[in-house]
């Protein structure tokens, strides 16, 4: 019988479009160790990738790209502590339950309160109940539903709620759904019995991310979720000029303080919000006392 026939070779220019398109963590650690043509093709892709790893906030890192096991076990001796740490909640995030039960038994303190937020945070229920079903359970915080509510996971923040004893920190839940703006989260937490608690802080945190629907919802209940100067400040820092401005024509208005949020404006670059702070100190000026 003739030799079969073998597919020709894909060109390389092609190989590393196909690469730069995979998960984030395999192009930094998998695709160099391919070929040193491909690694050198793919380089500037990898390394803005892991500069963007590199310059993720602290509780952002779990979140930036996800780590092969392979990876994760061939580096685990140089790696310390807190990165150990990590590593785990990265495996948590990104749903790879094989990873994160590798790491767990291996890490100083197998009690990573981390898992479980970050879990929460990528909304995978089934990660944060295989956590929450080991020997002993990996432990969680106020960050879990926190989480759940900031990223508009309902279904994980209800299964937590549910277990006996339910998951803390429910007292939070209110503010982190209006941050995150997910008004089904917040509604929910509402209609519990008793109601979730909510504060000025509520409807500051919509104010601040510009989430006009979540702060109207919340003012239009009966009663109202209640808010100050900090609603104004944090539209006006922010730049969220429609916020800003549906909060001052409320009957009675937002309490605001017109300079401290003009100046504030000002700091943060948003000088359309500014200027209609200053035309509204102009139009009660003309009003006289």
């Amino acid at each position: 019988m003739p030799p079969a026939a073998t597919a020709p070779a894909l060109p390389l220019e092609l190989l590393a479009r196909i690469c730069c398109a995979l998960p984030p963590g395999d192009q930094v650690v998998t695709v160099p160790r391919v070929s040193k043509a491909l690694a050198q093709a793919t380089a500037p892709a990898a390394l803005a990738r892991r500069s963007q790893a590199q310059h993720c906030a602290p509780d952002e890192r779990s979140r930036c790209l996800c780590v092969p096991l392979w990876a994760l076990q061939e580096a685990w001796p140089q790696l310390g502590e807190r990165q150990r740490r990590t590593a785990a909640e990265r495996a948590a995030f990104h749903g790879d339950v094989a990873a994160l039960s590798w790491a767990l038994p291996r890490l100083a303190s197998p009690s990573v309160q981390g898992v479980c937020t970050a879990a929460a945070a990528n909304g995978d229920l089934a990660v944060l109940q295989w956590a929450r079903a080991q020997q002993p359970p990996c432990p969680w915080d106020e960050g879990t539903c926190q989480a759940a509510a900031e990223f508009g996971h309902l279904a994980v923040l209800q299964w937590a709620r549910a277990q006996q004893p339910p998951c803390p920190g429910y007292e939070w839940t209110c503010n982190a759904a209006a941050r995150g703006g997910h008004l089904a989260v917040l509604q929910w937490a509402r209609a519990q019995q008793p109601p979730c608690p909510w504060d000025e802080g509520t409807c500051q945190a919509a104010a601040k991310f510009g989430h006009l629907d979540v702060l109207q919802w919340a003012r239009a209940q009966q009663p109202p979720c209640p808010w100050d100067k900090g609603t104004c400040d944090a539209a006006a820092r922010a730049g969220h000029l429609a916020v800003l401005q549906w909060a001052c024509a409320q009957e009675p208005p937002c309490p605001w303080d017109a300079l401290y949020c003009k100046r504030k404006a000002e700091c943060s670059g948003n000088w359309h919000v500014s200027e209609w702070i200053k035309s509204q100190l102009a139009r009660e000026d003309r009003k006289g006392p």
